[in-house]
């Protein structure tokens, strides 16, 4: 254990997020994270597939309690771990990354890691944010359909991190970012995330079926994007591969 609290390192799991749900329903609550080499029903926002090699990867799940006034706002801490992610990896790797709305780190262009923030109570009643976290380590090469579109920190720095420091590292720059949103809101949090954010200017479907160009985050951390030569204000969008203007929605796909 370490000074921040317990972190369980475990082989292969369906999904630390769902090994997270069932250490809820044991309480009291010691655990802080759980920390898996390899899983086999991965998963990142609406059920995509997380892809990882045994080994290979970062797999993170940290256990945040949440006070009753917070579960409302549990999805803001998307920007919160992305902030814990990004110094993390300039303290293990001297790698500098940036966001793209809602859960993505890249560097380059190219997708190093993801975030996902799920809520779960636990036996007592009490609510808990999951916060997934997957990030690229070792990998040298990828599957064909995503090659141009991964990296891994070995391949941007030719650094191999180890798991474990940078997992205690992420809890407590973690912690240390939950202070700040609990403290200051979602502002502050914010007013840091822009200084990485490359959203503005990539394509994203709507809910609606409609594809836009994004324009930035909005101050309550919501999605901006130009749709028809309007601007409009989502919570929901998935990204589209592809980066410019929008002629006509069919173009994107």
């Amino acid at each position: 254990m370490s000074e921040l609290g317990l972190i369980v390192y475990c082989g292969t799991v369906p999904s630390t997020q769902d090994l997270a749900r069932e250490i809820l329903q044991s309480p009291p609550v010691q655990i802080r994270a759980v920390v898996a080499e390899h899983q086999t029903a991965g998963r990142g926002r609406r059920g995509n597939r997380w892809y990882d090699a045994p080994g290979e990867s970062l797999l993170m799940t940290l256990l945040l309690r949440l006070d009753g006034h917070e579960v409302a706002r549990a999805g803001q801490l998307a920007f919160v771990l992305a902030l814990a992610v990004a110094d993390a990896l300039r303290e293990q790797a001297g790698l500098d990354v940036q966001f793209k709305w809602s859960n993505d780190i890249l560097v380059s262009g190219r997708k190093l890691g993801g975030i996902l923030i799920e809520t779960a109570y636990d036996a007592l009643g009490h609510c808990w944010a999951l916060a997934g976290v997957g990030v690229n380590l070792l990998q040298r090469d990828f599957p064909e359909e995503i090659r141009g579109k991964a990296t891994s920190v070995l391949l941007e720095t030719g650094t191999a991190l180890s798991v474990e420091p940078l997992a205690q590292d992420l809890l407590r720059h973690t912690d240390r970012w939950m202070e700040v949103w609990r403290r200051d809101g979602l502002p502050s949090v914010l007013r840091e995330w822009r200084r990485r954010d490359v959203t503005a200017g990539h394509l994203y479907r709507l809910p609606s079926g409609a594809v836009g160009v994004a324009q930035g985050v909005s101050d309550t951390g919501d999605l901006l994007v130009e749709v028809d030569s309007q601007q409009v204000t989502v919570s929901s969008a998935e990204p589209v591969h592809g980066y410019g203007i929008v002629d006509e929605p069919s173009s994107a796909l």
